[in-house]
């Protein structure tokens, strides 16, 4: 009775073991599915070092306020004029931060960041802008610790890229951010950074009726970036010369940018 009971008991439970060996593979499949997934989105980019290795950024130890130098020398496009970490070679006139950073004291320095510095008169030579009502006190000293350091690399402190092919406006949107031009003229062109010692007691915004009826061609807004707009000196804050530091594509995008404002 026994031995013809048990093929029979047998032949029940084979079914029940393939539905549960099947379901095992099922969800042995799912949890690999999805870990192969998640390493997808969690994977680690490295980048590629000589001899194709590759390599991780590393970056000396710094003060805070060295740091938040670098980071202000980027937002305020010094780099655009003195180059990357000071290192010049954007144009003969305006000198390399790196070989004049312990020649000057930091009186000398403070009051050129302050007062601007260059031939105002010569619209075609580079100027630096009167930066002392716009930089904090705070601002100004932390660049003058990044350079009196030695104008060291610091993390995150790339300027930003500028989109490529996607047309001369998203291009000028980015240079916008990139030369600074947003610290001043605000977001959107908006304006609203005080300059008391000016006529209308603002730096102008760059969108408006105003604005259009003044500059109502692409070559009047792009003779006042290269020319600037140096006004007098502290505490009238001015608008650097730009001619011979933003190639003519790039002013073109700025304006393609511009154009398309409130």
């Amino acid at each position: 009775m026994v031995d013809e009971e048990r093929p029979q008991r047998e032949a029940r439970l084979l079914p029940a073991v393939a539905v549960a060996g099947i379901a095992l593979a099922i969800a042995v499949g799912a949890i690999a599915y999805a870990a192969g997934h998640y390493g997808e989105q969690t994977k680690t980019v490295t980048v590629a070092g000589p001899g194709g290795g590759t390599t991780t950024p590393s970056y000396p130890q710094v003060s805070p306020a060295v740091a938040a130098g670098a980071h202000t020398f980027t937002q305020f496009a010094c780099a655009e004029c003195h180059g990357m970490q000071g290192k010049g070679g954007v144009d003969p006139v305006v000198p390399a931060l790196s070989s004049i950073k312990q020649s000057l004291t930091v009186g000398q320095l403070t009051e050129i960041i302050d007062h601007g510095l260059g031939v105002s008169s010569d619209p075609k030579q580079p100027y630096m802008p009167v930066w002392g009502d716009v930089l904090s006190k705070t601002q100004v000293s932390n660049l003058v610790s990044y350079i009196r350091a030695g104008l060291p690399p610091v993390a995150d402190t790339e300027p930003v890229a500028v989109p490529q092919g996607q047309g001369a406006a998203v291009a000028g949107a980015a240079l916008y951010v990139r030369y600074g031009c947003v610290n001043c003229h605000g977001p959107n062109g908006l304006g609203g950074v005080p300059n008391p010692q000016s006529p209308d007691k603002t730096i102008p915004p760059l969108s408006g009726q105003d604005f259009r009826k003044e500059f109502n061609t692409d070559a009047k807004i792009i003779a006042v970036i290269r020319s600037g707009s140096v006004i007098g000196k502290a505490p009238i804050v001015s608008m650097p010369h730009w001619g011979g530091i933003i190639p003519d594509d790039q002013l073109r995008a700025l304006v393609s940018y511009i154009t398309t404002l409130k």
